[in-house]
């Protein structure tokens, strides 16, 4: 029994040399400039679901941009805001020959889940809400507010600026889908 304690003791006091030779003043933190971990971008997109069946139906520019921004304190965690044109145009009824300017916009906002495949490359799935509301000639005619899935997969082109390609789902009462490309611009 005192052989075993005495051994088990011996090798204890050799590995501790290696266990305080590890270089505590490195952490991910020191290799940052400092600077803090945000980022933007804007992107265009197609609709699809019931977003853009009223927009055929109607004969609407069914083009959608975004413009975004973004928080993003841990490598695999980001917090993101983005101001979304679903759709816009004018829409002249044959009832009664008046022109409408129609839009449906919305604010959202989500959390995104990132994967990193490669030093440059990501893949993300995103999780939120988005506030919507279908406006004809400035009134209210719809809106709602409802969950937000999404994914995509992003790329770096270099230190700052990146590509970014998603596909966001809607449900509730939108229940529509936007596929979408965009440039972003990062701090980090």
């Amino acid at each position: 029994m005192t052989k075993y304690l005495l051994g088990s003791t011996l090798a204890l006091l050799l590995a501790q040399g290696s266990v305080f030779a590890y270089d505590y003043s490195y952490t991910e933190d020191t290799t940052k400039d400092g600077s803090a971990d945000f980022y933007v971008g804007a992107g265009v997109g197609i609709l699809g679901g019931d977003a853009a069946d009223a927009c055929d139906a109607l004969d609407l520019n069914c083009t959608s941009w975004k413009t975004f921004v973004g928080y993003r304190p841990l490598e695999n965690f980001a917090l993101e805001g983005t101001y979304h044109n679903m759709f816009s145009g004018r829409y002249t009824n044959p009832l009664d020959g008046k022109s409408y300017k129609v839009e449906s916009t919305g604010l959202s906002a989500a959390a995104l889940g990132i994967m990193p495949l490669k030093d440059n490359l990501d893949f993300f799935g995103k999780l939120g809400f988005l506030a919507w509301e279908a406006r004809t000639n400035g009134t209210a005619e719809a809106d709602g507010t409802d969950m937000l899935l999404g994914g995509g997969i992003q790329s770096k082109i270099n230190d700052n600026l990146g590509l970014r390609g998603e596909v966001e789902y809607v449900g509730g009462d939108l229940d529509s889908t936007n596929y979408s490309a965009g440039l972003t611009y990062s701090t980090f």
